[in-house]
Formats: structure tokens, sequence, C-alpha cells
């Protein structure tokens, strides 16, 4: 069975919004008629996100362990569509490149590295959505889809 929920009008950012679960989940609320706002680490797969997505979508390449980046993206939201009322957080992945891996073999780097894209970047990208929805006075609705990597 299929639930299928009202999200007409809604504005929602996702966080690593422009492949995979967070493109999936995208193409269903712009579907649903969201306005939307997706990052990436990749300039590539933002635009082709925007290309693919329409007017309903904007968007911007920046790294989610950054703590800017996700008041940068609530700021676009507010920006373009007037308000924020959802954040899905999706952004996240392996550090297996910056030396994470088993714990006898992980490099400080690798470990820091993998905190910050997968803990890290969750933790900064739910503040600044609650401190947009506590500026507007509205509440607000968090996904996040984390990784035992956190």
């Amino acid at each position: 069975m299929s639930v299928q929920y009202d999200v007409e009008g809604l504005v929602v950012v996702v966080m690593g919004g422009t492949t995979g679960l967070g493109l999936s989940a995208v193409k269903a609320l712009v579907a649903g008629g969201a306005h939307v706002v997706v990052t990436s680490r990749s300039e590539a797969n933002v635009q082709a996100a925007l290309d693919l997505l329409g007017p309903q979508v904007r968007g911007f390449a920046a790294d989610a362990s950054l703590p800017d980046t996700a008041e940068r993206a609530v700021a676009l939201a507010v920006e373009a569509f007037g308000r924020l009322d959802a954040l899905y957080h999706v952004a996240g992945g392996s550090g297996r490149s910056r030396g994470d891996g088993p714990l006898h073999e992980m490099t400080d780097e690798g470990l820091h590295y993998t905190l910050d894209l997968n803990l890290t970047s969750i933790i900064t990208s739910n503040r600044a959505a609650v401190r947009q929805f506590m500026k507007q006075g509205t509440g607000g609705s968090i996904l996040n889809m984390g990784s035992v990597l956190g």
C-alpha cells in the first residue's frame, strides 16, 4: 500500500539531494508541488538536478560537513520561497579514501573526515533548520538519514 502525503506548497531543504535517495525524494516532492533547495558536493550533480527538476528547485554545490553550507541552504530557501517547512538530510558517505577503515588501521584524518561527513553535517543542518523554524515561529519537520559511519 502506498501512502501519499500532501506536500503542495511546502518548502524543503534536501542536503544531499542530487543523487540516490535524496534525488528520489526531491522528485517526489516536486511532483507533489513542493519547492526544494538541494545541495551536493558536485557542481555537475547540482546542475543536472536543476535541469531535470525545473523551476521549483534551487541548489548549489558545497560540502555538507562545513557548517555554513546548511545556513546557506536555509537562507536560499527563505530567499527563493519565503520560508522553510522541512529539512531532509541524506548527505553522507564513506571516508575510506581519507584513511577511515578498520579500527586498527584508521588514521586520525580518516576518523575526523568520516565523523564530519556523517555526524557533524547532520547536527549543523538540523541546527540551521531549527533556528529558522524558531525565527518563523512555525515549527517544521526534520528527517535525518544517517549512516552507521556517523
